[in-house]
């Protein structure tokens, strides 16, 4: 069965207009590696900008409570992957995971609420959106245009990528937080590319029985994206 797109809850956030000097130009605010974070959506605004060219850009922008966030990580050939969720893991030590214990792994990609606050925040953007931010919150950035298949409400967990070091998203998806699976998603970054797959799919919370050949001591399974 077909999805019938339904925009009311887009066209019902009123819109602000405001006047930008100089030329919109978001590029000049995606340089880095970016962000990817998990939290949940506690307003909601629109915006219209028109620059000194008279240009005008739609916005749809979500304001994240967020709970969980990491670094975006790429190998050498410019494809994404997994972060180091942790600074230690479980390793396995008794028969069929009966036991583990806890070593280091390495610098983690995990960042705090301040760095993400830092990373994502640029002053001339966040003086447009501050007044409909509530407290805790941070402003996330996407185009009407990509939000074209995708309904957001207040309170909707979900699961985010950034554009760099900036507000901008490059893909967000809803997270059904029953069965922890992402249900729809948005943006120029869809699901299925790279170690997404792995980072936004299901996570069993009991140890998997080992495969043959494998060694007891390997990684434990843990749950990084679970708060």
């Amino acid at each position: 069965m077909s999805r019938i797109y339904d925009d009311k809850p887009l066209q019902s956030v009123p819109v602000q207009n405001q006047t930008w000097s100089g030329i919109w130009e978001p590029q000049q605010f995606q340089s880095g590696s970016g962000a990817v974070l998990k939290g949940t959506i506690k307003a909601r605004s629109r915006h219209v900008i028109t620059d000194s060219k008279h240009n005008k850009s739609r916005y749809f922008v979500l304001h994240v409570r967020v709970s969980i966030a990491h670094r975006r990580q790429f190998n050498s050939n410019g494809e994404e992957i997994e972060p180091n969720m942790d600074a230690t893991q479980k390793v396995n030590t008794g028969y069929l995971m009966s036991s583990y214990k806890v070593e280091a792994k390495g610098q983690t990609d995990r960042l705090t609420q301040s760095q993400l606050s830092t990373l994502v925040n640029k002053p001339s953007l966040t003086t447009l959106t501050q007044r409909h931010t509530p407290d805790g919150c941070l402003a996330f950035w996407m185009t009407e245009l990509e939000l074209k298949d995708m309904d957001f409400e207040d309170d909707d967990s979900i699961l985010l990528r950034t554009k760099g070091d900036g507000p901008f998203i490059y893909s967000v998806g809803k997270l059904d937080t029953k069965t922890k699976e992402i249900t729809n998603m948005a943006g120029s970054g869809q699901l299925g590319e790279s170690w997404t797959d792995k980072i936004m799919s299901v996570k069993s919370h009991d140890p998997p029985n080992p495969k043959p050949g494998q060694e007891e001591n390997e990684g434990a399974g843990d749950d990084e994206w679970d708060d």
